[in-house]
C-alpha cells in the first residue's frame, strides 16, 4: 500500500521539475566531405531530415561540416576547413572514440552514429527530443552593418553556465559537380554547409559579426545558434533565423 501510494507522489514531483525546462532541440552536425564517397547518402539523408523537420515543425536543427582531410586525396572540397575537422576531433576526445571518421553525425553533442544510417540517426533524433532543453533565446536578430558584414545580436534565459554560443552561418542549399577523386563526375548536393562559424562564451545577451566573405546570397543563407556546455560538449539550447 505504502509502494502504491507513494507513485503518484513521484510522478507529479517529476512533472514540476520539467516544468522549469524549455521546449527540446536536436542539432544534428554531420561531419562530411565531397571527396569521400559514403558521404553523399549521408547528405541526401541530412536534407530529408531538414525538409521533414520543418514540414512537421520540428525543432531540429542540421548543420553540415565539410572537414579537410580528405582534400589532400584528389579532390579539395570547397566548402572544408581544418577548423571543422578540429571540431570532430573534439567531440572524439570527450566522446572516447578511436579516432575521426566521415560520414559522422553528432547529436546534441551527445550521441554519434554513422551518418548515412538512418534508422539509427532518427532514434538519436528522436532521444533529443524527449529531453527538455536547459535553457532558450529569448532574442536572435540579424543587421547588414555599413561594411557589408552581418551582424548578430541575442540574448538568452535559462541556465548557460560553463557554455559556448556557436553562431553558424550556413548556406541552405549548395550544389557542387566534382571533377576528380572519388566523387568524380558526380554532382553533389548539400544542406545548411557551414560557411562560418562563430564560437563566444555565452552571456545573457550581446553582439557578434560575421565577415563579409564568404556570404550566401540573402535567399540562401540562415543562421543556427546553439549553445553547448564546454566540457561535456551537450548542446542545451539551439534557434534558427533567416536573415
Amino acid at each position: 500500500m505504502f509502494v502504491l501510494c507513494s507513485l503518484p507522489i513521484l510522478f507529479f514531483s517529476c512533472h514540476a521539475r520539467q516544468r522549469d525546462t524549455f521546449g527540446p532541440i536536436a542539432v544534428v552536425e554531420l561531419f562530411t566531405s565531397e571527396g569521400c564517397s559514403s558521404c553523399p547518402p549521408a547528405d541526401e539523408l541530412l536534407t530529408r531530415i531538414t525538409a521533414e523537420a520543418e514540414a512537421a515543425h520540428r525543432e531540429v536543427f542540421t548543420l553540415s561540416f565539410h572537414v579537410d582531410y580528405w582534400d589532400r586525396l584528389g579532390w579539395k572540397d570547397p566548402f572544408s576547413s581544418s577548423s571543422y575537422s578540429d571540431r570532430q576531433r573534439q567531440y572524439a576526445g570527450v566522446m572516447d572514440l578511436s579516432g575521426v571518421y566521415t560520414p559522422q553525425a553528432v547529436v546534441n553533442g551527445s550521441y554519434e552514429v554513422v551518418g548515412s544510417d538512418e534508422s539509427k540517426l532518427n532514434d538519436a533524433v528522436a532521444k533529443a527530443l524527449s529531453i527538455g532543453a536547459a535553457a532558450s533565446f529569448t532574442k536572435l536578430e540579424s543587421t547588414h552593418t555599413a561594411d557589408q558584414k552581418l551582424s548578430i545580436r541575442y540574448g538568452l534565459k535559462g541556465s548557460f553556465k560553463d557554455c559556448d554560443i556557436h553562431f553558424a552561418l550556413v548556406s541552405k542549399q549548395e550544389s557542387t559537380a566534382v571533377r576528380r577523386g572519388e566523387n568524380s563526375g558526380r554532382r553533389l548536393t548539400h544542406t545548411h554547409v557551414v560557411r562560418q562559424f562563430i564560437s563566444t562564451p555565452a552571456a545573457a545577451e550581446g553582439e557578434v559579426s560575421f565577415a563579409s566573405s564568404p556570404l550566401p546570397g540573402t535567399d540562401n543563407t540562415a543562421i543556427i545558434a546553439y549553445l553547448q556546455h564546454r566540457g561535456t560538449l551537450r548542446i542545451i539550447a539551439a534557434e534558427m533565423i533567416k536573415p
